[in-house]
Formats: structure tokens, sequence, C-alpha cells
């Protein structure tokens, strides 16, 4: 993550933006040096160099019997993956390496299924129509929802919930919904939050309040930058995104769940890898991660990047499972 590139246009700002990014990229930013040359040979591209799992946890053998799943588009070449930044499953290091929850799954599907996977940085709003033109393969995470199902498809493999992140520095600290009304709200563009703030907006409107003031922002760490400086009263995003920046904040946010809004449309999502629609590739994911489940991997990947509460069922583990709509 470069800090000149999610800087506020005020100057003064810069200072203390780059000291709130410092502390989380210390923690979720590092590497080892027996990944730097995977991507060429047994794992994902040598930009999702990760912090534990190549040494901590061990790569999957080649399984014969999923390799001869994969569908020979994917079979030969290299599978692009697009990620938006969202920590800890996906975090753009300074020096150009992504690293997080994602990308060392990508490593895992790259041993099991002896295809390479280069993981690269994209916003959230470029995924669907990336993969829909075959420019990316593969992307997570995203809400699965009835509606994206029709476009793309999803391997669920996670859960999450709306959260609400404030700087501790104002007074501003919601308990209900309704609080929002009137306040300015950042949300990242293309995610289901955006959803969550219309839905509350409604609320506010029946309640005879001012609507939400939505912000939107490319990726959330211009969305924590812009409520460092109080541009915004609140960010809404799901809980890892805001647990995350909040912990390594050195206090200066706090995350809260306001329980009155998980009832909102698309408050809480099923997490699922991206695909194009119809290709067969989701099926082969969910059976490498219904494997990576069995053995302890995946519980350990979760742990490893502090995303334990996130973590679904074997039977959750599945291709488009989510009944659960976007917008009603």
């Amino acid at each position: 993550m470069r800090c000149s590139s999610l800087l506020s246009s005020r100057p003064a700002t810069r200072a203390g933006a780059c000291a709130l990014l410092l502390p989380l990229l210390a923690l979720t930013a590092c590497s080892v040096d027996d990944t730097k040359a995977r991507g060429s040979a047994d794992g994902a591209s040598a930009k999702t160099t990760a912090g534990a799992s190549p040494s901590a946890i061990a790569l999957q053998p080649l399984d014969t019997a999923l390799q001869a799943k994969v569908p020979k588009k994917y079979s030969k070449g290299t599978l692009v993956m697009g990620v938006s930044e969202y920590s800890p499953y996906n975090t753009f290091g300074s020096n150009g390496e992504i690293t997080g929850l994602v990308p060392d799954l990508a490593r895992q599907f790259s041993s099991m299924l002896g295809i390479k996977i280069t993981v690269q940085k994209t916003t959230f709003d470029a995924v669907v129509p990336g993969i829909k033109s075959g420019r990316l393969d593969l992307s997570a995470p995203a809400g699965d929802f009835v509606e994206r199902q029709q476009q793309v498809d999803f391997t669920d493999f996670a859960q999450s919930s709306v959260t609400v992140m404030i700087n501790t520095s104002a007074s501003f600290e919601p308990t209900t919904g309704l609080e929002l009304c009137g306040r300015k709200v950042g949300v990242e563009k293309g995610a289901g939050t955006q959803n969550v703030v219309a839905a509350l907006t409604e609320k506010c409107a029946a309640a005879g309040n001012q609507a939400v003031g939505e912000q939107v922002f490319t990726d959330l760490s211009s969305a924590a930058l812009a409520l460092q400086s109080k541009r915004l009263d609140a960010v809404a995003a799901p809980s890892a995104s805001n647990t995350a920046a909040s912990e390594n904040s050195n206090g200066r946010f706090k995350t809260i769940e306001i329980k009155d809004m998980r009832s909102l449309p698309a408050a809480t999502a099923v997490y699922g890898f991206e695909s194009k629609k119809g290709s067969g590739l989701a099926a082969v994911l969910a059976d490498a991660l219904r494997k990576l489940h069995d053995d302890g991997t995946y519980q350990k990947l979760f742990d490893t990047w502090a995303l334990s509460l996130s973590t679904v069922d074997k039977a959750q583990i599945a291709v488009n499972g989510s009944k659960q709509h976007q917008s009603k």
C-alpha cells in the first residue's frame, strides 16, 4: 500500500494518514524468502507473498483427482485473480506485494490443482466486468447474493456482517441505525454496504429524519483516511476490515456492531470466490476448499489472519449456495 496513492488532496493530512497506515502494514505486509520464486513453479505469483503460511502452514501436494476436474480452458497458462484491498483478506504492501487470506488460499489452490495463479490489484467495482470479459478469472472475497449469481458463479467460503467504524476523538458513537441519519458515512463503491445504507436511508425517511450522507470510495483505506481527518462520521464496512483497521489504529478508531442494522438487506453475507458463469471453475474450487477444511488447513489459515469468526462449516462450502438477496 502506497500512502501517497491513498491520501487526501489536503497536504496537511498526509503525515497523520501515513502514521495511521504504518502499524497495519507492519502486521500484514511481511514476507518470507522462500516464496519469492513460487509463482513460476508451484504457487501463485510472487506478488502474493504472505506473512506466515508458506513456512508455518504447508502447501497441499498436487491432487491428481482434483487436477483432472480443472476445465481445459484453465489447465494451462496462468489464472488471473483480481483483488481489491480488504484487509486481512487482501492487503496491498508498499513494495507491491499482496498479502492476506485470499493470496494464501490461492497458493493452496495452485499447489493442489497444478495451475498457476497470479494475484493482481483491482477495484471492487471492476471485478465482475473483468470476469465477464475474460480479463480476470477469479476474485475474492465478494458477497454471494442471488442478484450477483446471474452474472458470475460463487464458491462460498466465509461469512461476514456489516459494522460501523468511528473516530474515537469525535463525540459521535451511535447505538442505533437511525443515529446515522443525516451523518456522513463512507462505503466502498460496488459493495453490499451501499445497499445497507440505502435501506437505512429509507428507514430514516420513514422516521422523518434526514437521509444518510453516503460517501462512496474506491477502497476502504481511502474511507479510513477520510474518517481520520473527520471528513466522515463513520465508515460502514464488513466486520473483518473495520476490525483490522481499528485494532491497528493506535486507538484512533473503534468498531461497533449496531444490532438493529443486521436485519437490513446485505447487512450480513456469505463470502465467495467469483469465477466466470458456467465455466466449471467454481465447483473445482469448492472441492479444493472442502479438502482444506477436512485436513485442518482451512481453519489454520483463518486463524493466521485473525478471521476465526468468519469461518463456515464444510456443508456451507458450495457453489452459489446463498439464497440471500442484496436489495430486498
